[in-house]
């Protein structure tokens, strides 16, 4: 029996063997690269790797776009391969085909070659012709794979230029100018509609920039999928993945079956910070919420919701009162290194430490922790800290660069430095503990306003004080965040939100 290109099938692949991978495994490309070294025994077997990719593209492309012509770019290794074989079958079905031999300078690599060879009696264009193509020709990049730099070049990056004029664009497995690890761009991407990628998903595609470039993101994983014992680099989730965990109401519960929370927030000028939070850990769910915050914010409180037991102080004395009673305690937001912030967290640190509360840690409570004063508390391991990566940078005494170069060993490295739960937020937020990585790739700009993790530090904590465990109300907090933004955005726009219109969709979601 003949494959698709006219070559016998490898006895070493059985290509109708059952998909294993799960599609919220994300895996790095050096993990993909040595799977593929591993399943690949022969050359013959990349081969047929090579046209399956090609012969499921074409499927895609042939059922996506009514048009008849494409343009497709390709380099110098494996990838551009990819191209060539695309090519082949779409003119195969009378489509009008077109190449660029890109970087076509660069010794090509054996199996490139060889495709190369095979398309040489299709049409060929320089580079320079790009700018009379019709915009209506959808353009496939098959210039690098997974392993392509993002270090691009001036010419490079003068054809995705002008590439990105075009209305369809498809990317075979990673956009050129995306790093397949870290979601970065170089100073040129292709910004694709679609991106057809195979065997895995790929980290970059999936945080930073990557879930803009890569557009549409459609795995084939060729038969092949990654072995059970790859352990994922992340394990990707949504909503759909955790709306299980959502707790419960019983027809005979009371209030007190639904778990007491305080939330410390809120010092001189920042009351807002407390009020938010307290609201959306009421409306989350949780059946008592105290707020202690500084007594010129008692009264805007009681007038917001009279339902949130509020108490003003304005020293670490009146904390005390309230350590033994919580389920679970949030404290942060809208706290400054000041005095009164730095006495209230020290004696709250001591208190949990000694009676082991969940706690969740935010905005101000994380900047104080690295103060030397705090170097002497060991945090215990059911508390949440929840940094965006400029916070992330203070912990680390690292650049938010480095910590938006690195999500995910960011985000291990403060696991590692605190011992506790870390919720990284951003695009592409990482929830961590010391076994397990999740992203959580929804949600979108729309969040990025303030207000918006002292939302998402209420919802966590009345989470973690109706039963959940702080790790899975990490987890469900975090994905019930990213869905009431993205409701928002569909109901509204992703621009103007203010952070506290998220509690009406938090609710709704919740029911």
């Amino acid at each position: 029996m003949k494959g698709p290109y006219g070559l016998a099938p490898t006895t070493q692949i059985d290509w109708q063997k059952a998909a294993y991978l799960l599609v919220n495994n994300i895996y790095t490309a050096q993990q993909v690269k040595a799977f593929e070294k591993n399943s690949f025994i022969k050359k013959s077997d990349s081969l047929h790797a090579m046209m399956e990719a090609a012969r499921q593209s074409v499927e895609i492309l042939n059922k996506s776009y009514s048009t008849s012509e494409f343009l497709i770019l390709c380099g110098p290794g494996n990838n551009g391969g990819d191209g060539y074989y695309i090519g082949i079958g779409l003119n195969k079905l009378k489509k009008c085909v077109r190449f660029i031999d890109v970087l076509g300078d660069r010794k090509k690599s054996p199996l490139c070659k060889q495709a190369f060879k095979k398309a040489k009696g299709l049409k060929f264009i320089s580079a320079k012709a790009l700018k009379s193509i019709s915009s209506k020709t959808v353009v496939v990049d098959a210039i690098f794979g997974i392993g392509g730099r993002i270090d691009l070049g001036s010419e490079l990056e003068e054809i995705l230029s002008v590439c990105n004029r075009f209305e369809s664009k498809v990317a075979i497995d990673i956009p050129t100018g995306l790093d397949s690890n870290t979601g970065e761009i170089s100073q040129a991407c292709f910004n694709a509609n679609k991106t057809i990628t195979f065997i895995a998903y790929k980290l970059g595609q999936r945080i930073n920039e990557g879930k803009n470039y890569c557009g549409k993101l459609i795995l084939k994983d060729l038969g092949l999928g990654m072995n059970e014992n790859v352990r994922p680099s992340v394990n990707e989730f949504s909503f759909d993945d955790i709306k299980r965990y959502i707790p419960k109401r019983k027809e005979d519960s009371h209030k007190g079956d639904h778990g007491k929370l305080l939330i410390i927030a809120g010092d001189e000028g920042f009351g807002g910070a407390g009020i938010m939070s307290s609201e959306s850990g009421l409306k989350t769910g949780a059946g008592l919420v105290r707020l202690l915050t500084r007594k010129s914010h008692v009264s805007a409180s009681l007038a917001r919701n009279p339902e949130v037991m509020v108490s003003g102080s304005d020293n670490a004395q009146d904390l005390e009162a309230n350590l033994e009673w919580p389920n679970a305690v949030v404290a942060g937001p809208g706290m400054f290194e000041n005095y009164w912030s730095e006495q209230i967290l020290y004696k709250l640190l001591l208190s949990i430490a000694d009676n082991g509360t969940p706690a969740l840690l935010d905005a101000g409570a994380l900047r104080l922790l690295t103060h030397k004063a705090f170097s002497e508390i060991k945090l215990h391991s059911l508390t949440v800290l929840t940094p965006h990566p400029g916070e992330a940078a203070e912990m680390l005494d690292v650049t938010a660069k480095e910590i938006q170069k690195d999500r995910i060993g960011s985000a291990k490295r403060l696991q590692k430095k605190y011992g506790c739960i870390i919720v990284l937020k951003g695009n592409g937020t990482i929830i961590c503990n010391k076994n397990d990585v999740y992203l959580c790739s929804s949600g979108g700009p729309e969040l990025a306003v303030a207000g918006s993790g002292d939302i998402l530090s209420g919802v966590i904590g009345s989470l973690i004080a109706q039963g959940l465990t702080p790790f899975d109300a990490a987890k469900s907090g975090v994905g019930i965040h990213a869905r009431a933004g993205a409701q928002f955005a569909a109901e509204v726009g992703r621009i103007g939100l203010a952070a506290g219109e998220l509690i009406p969709y938090i609710r709704k979601i919740l029911n």
